[in-house]
């Protein structure tokens, strides 16, 4: 199944390169994927969004700028980049593991701890990626990121 890919070929080796791993994170950043973009698209329909997580560029340039504060950070994200110096917007459509790891650096700046069980998981996304102005809801997450339950506590 893709998922198992995603998660043994591209999310765990990528959030343990950062130091940012474990079974709710991963869980979380492939749901993220699933209620984004399905894992089948690269680009937001009708809007500006980039790459399986639908990272916005607005978005992007904002977790750089963090980045620039962290520089321990900032070294770790370097085992995911292709090429040198400041990594193009692009690289969120891609770089599989890029895009990976600035979706769980999004997360890690939320102080909040990652919910254990899907329907936390799901609120989580709604109120730190998808944003109460998002048109994402939570129904919509549990729906999609399904795939996931197993091994999830429900």
């Amino acid at each position: 199944m893709i998922i198992d890919d995603l998660r043994d070929l591209v999310v765990r080796p990528t959030l343990d390169a950062l130091q940012m791993g474990g079974a709710n994170a991963e869980n979380l950043i492939l749901g993220t994927g699933l209620v984004e973009s399905g894992f089948r698209h690269l680009r937001q329909r009708g809007g500006p969004a980039l790459g399986f997580y639908q990272c916005e560029p607005a978005t992007y340039n904002d977790i750089l700028r963090y980045l620039g504060r962290r520089p321990v950070l900032l070294r770790r994200l370097r085992l995911c980049l292709a090429g040198e110096g400041v990594p193009d917007v692009s690289q969120l459509v891609w770089n599989l593991k890029f895009a990976t790891a600035i979706c769980r650096i999004h997360y890690w700046r939320v102080p909040d701890p990652i919910p254990g069980n899907l329907a936390g998981q799901a609120a989580y996304w709604k109120r730190h990626y998808n944003t109460a102005l998002g048109r994402g809801t939570v129904e919509k997450y549990l729906e999609c990121a399904r795939p996931l339950t197993e091994g999830l506590e429900i």
